[in-house]
């Protein structure tokens, strides 16, 4: 499970700043990470070695990173995590060290001496400060020509950092049942990892404001993070080649803030919504039985989402709001923006029976 760092945008400013200063990035042979136990700790650490005949530097191992090793070495997820539970960690390391492939190179990121991910030499950086400090200066221009801009919610986990940003000028409403209507506005999200979980994203956004539920629409840029090879040795962050890399990316980025930002593209998405959101759905129940098989939403969520759906109005925008309502109540924040990204596939997937 992801843990959550920062919410507030101050509190993510000054801990993308603390990052920024306790991390690096090498590449290395595979051939040339091991994986031990620290007896004293009763820990399990990976030896990384460094560049300029430096000795090698044993670092603790995030449980996102122990995910891709477990995946790297095809050891079954269940097993390896038996070994960690079970303090079978001499077992787990030599399983680690056998079956690691050792004919590639690997990019190892590490922060706070913890080796957070085990990456192609090919993965292609996007860092979380560059996202901010980027977007931020574009909503500044944004607000420059009168639109007001809002950072609504920020979250930092070990795997994603989220940014939900709205406008009360990007207004409007949704009738959904019988001439009743909900307010609305729009904004954006945008997500990334730097660690390899998942693409970046920029994805339109709209915000429910009576209960604040959220739908992310379908991603409008989603660029997977590859690059081209990498030479062994630490990652220089002042690398001019990689600059040039990211100016293309950044570009893209600030074209569609900017059209996101625009009241006519924001009625045109608010259209389609009321095109579909009306449609009565006869079955409840069996229509949340339909989607969770289809969204592979957890079992253990009907229950909520049935009664949730029976407080809605029974259409196609009242079965979405169930959702993205139930979507509130999950600790973990990762999975509220998966359910908020399910609230809008529900609407999409009425629009041939509109």
């Amino acid at each position: 499970m992801s843990k959550e760092v920062v919410k507030t945008l101050s509190e993510l400013v000054q801990e993308l700043e603390r990052q920024k200063k306790n991390r690096y990035d090498i590449v290395t042979p595979t051939e040339q990470l091991k994986v031990g136990v620290d007896l004293g700790t009763n820990t399990i650490f990976m030896d990384v070695p460094q560049v300029n005949e430096m000795p090698s530097k044993k670092h603790g191992i995030t449980n996102y990173a122990h995910e891709q090793l477990a995946t790297k070495c095809n050891i079954p997820q269940r097993y390896y995590d038996y070994m960690r539970d079970q303090k079978k960690l001499n077992l787990l390391a030599e399983n680690i060290n056998t079956w690691l492939p050792d004919k590639e190179k690997r990019l190892i990121r590490v922060l706070d001496n913890n080796v957070r991910a085990v990456l192609s030499d090919r993965y292609r950086i996007i860092d979380n400060h560059d996202v901010l400090f980027e977007c931020l200066q574009e909503f500044k221009k944004i607000q420059d020509t009168g639109l007001t801009v809002n950072v609504k919610e920020t979250s930092l986990t070990d795997r994603h950092l989220y940014l939900k940003v709205t406008s009360p000028d990007l207004s409007g409403e949704v009738m959904h049942y019988k001439g009743k209507t909900e307010p609305v506005e729009g904004g954006i999200i945008i997500s990334n990892s730097e660690v390899g979980c998942g693409a970046f994203r920029v994805e339109p956004f709209i915000n429910v404001l009576v209960c604040q539920n959220g739908l992310i629409g379908e991603h409008k840029i989603a660029k997977v993070h590859l690059g081209k090879e990498r030479g062994i040795g630490v990652i220089d962050w002042s690398d001019t080649t990689l600059e040039y890399q990211d100016m293309t990316l950044w570009s893209e980025i600030k074209d569609l803030l900017t059209s996101t930002f625009n009241p006519k593209i924001f009625k045109e998405w608010l259209n389609k919504i009321n095109n579909i959101a009306s449609v009565e759905i006869q079955r409840p129940s069996l229509a949340v039985d339909n989607i969770i098989k289809k969204y592979a939403i957890p079992q253990t969520l009907k229950d909520d989402l049935i009664n949730q759906f029976m407080k809605e109005s029974p259409t196609a925008w009242g079965l979405s709001m169930a959702v993205t309502r139930v979507a509130q109540d999950q600790n973990n924040y990762e999975k509220q923006i998966e359910m908020e990204r399910i609230g809008n596939k529900i609407l999409e997937s009425y629009v041939s029976v509109a």
